[in-house]
């Protein structure tokens, strides 16, 4: 692909983005490669977690500049297709049955901040900055970013990260609850490594169920809650990792998914 290269080792697929000197930006081609990556982990049962990074300094500066002065006298029509389309891919990412890991060693700045934002865990290094930087351009947050920094940070601190613009460092990042570790650039993807081998290593239907459920958890009343916990372990029980799981553990065997309890197994 032009923009990112893709691999899967042991049950980790790897999404690096390959334009660094460009800051990789959110235009048309990353999103299509985005999105048939997505469709690949989707049809791939081997792939268990995704993990997304830029690579050694960098990560995604938000839009192609040189793509919008192109485009800029399109009309609304133009861009509300436009935008739409990146909320697909918000959408997938958001919905994939996996783990979703952001290793960050970079700027992600404006679309590539709500790029982040749609892992489900970001792991970021010093070098790393955060910025809601679409009002430098007169424009408005994308990618569901109104949507998704609120229900990080509150409505309160996401209010004034959107108005300011402001740079965030990494450490203020995680103070927040927008960055989960801060790693050196050294170690970040060890760590980012780690975690993703780990996690994949979780019976892979209650994982998606799980995910959905947390999704929602932010969206709905508790009795809807209730409801959604109710079929999706039913849809649980249907699945046959549960039974092999607890045949192997009543066989004193180890179960195909265990799992590690701590860092230290």
């Amino acid at each position: 692909m032009d923009t990112l290269d893709f691999a899967a080792e042991n049950g980790v697929g790897w999404i690096r983005l390959t334009r660094p000197e460009i800051h990789n930006p959110v235009d048309v081609a990353l999103r299509t490669d985005l999105m048939a990556v997505l469709e690949q982990v989707r049809n791939d049962p081997a792939v268990r977690v995704l993990v997304i990074t830029g690579g050694a300094g960098a990560f995604c500066a938000g839009g192609n500049l040189h793509a919008l002065q192109e485009h800029a006298q399109a009309g609304p029509a133009y861009w509300q297709r436009r935008i739409n389309a990146g909320l697909r891919l918000t959408d997938d990412l958001l919905n994939i049955g996996c783990p979703v890991i952001a290793a960050i060693d970079g700027p992600a700045i404006g679309a590539g901040f709500a790029l982040a934002l749609c892992a489900d865990m970001i792991v970021a290094s010093p070098r790393a900055k955060f910025a809601m930087a679409h009002l430098r351009l007169g424009l408005v947050p994308d990618l569901g970013a109104l949507y998704l920094l609120p229900r990080i940070v509150g409505l309160q601190r996401a209010k004034e990260l959107v108005f300011s613009t402001r740079d965030v460092t990494a450490e203020e990042a995680r103070s927040l609850g927008i960055v989960m570790e801060v790693q050196t650039s050294e170690a970040i993807e060890a760590r980012v490594r780690d975690m993703a081998e780990r996690m994949a290593q979780a019976a892979p239907t209650a994982v998606a169920l799980t995910k959905a459920m947390l999704n929602a958890s932010l969206d709905g009343d508790r009795q809807s809650a209730f409801a959604l916990e109710a079929a999706s372990q039913a849809a649980a029980f249907a699945a046959p990792e549960p039974a092999a799981q607890v045949e192997a553990i009543l066989g004193k065997r180890r179960p195909a998914f265990a799992g590690l309890r701590s860092a230290r197994d």
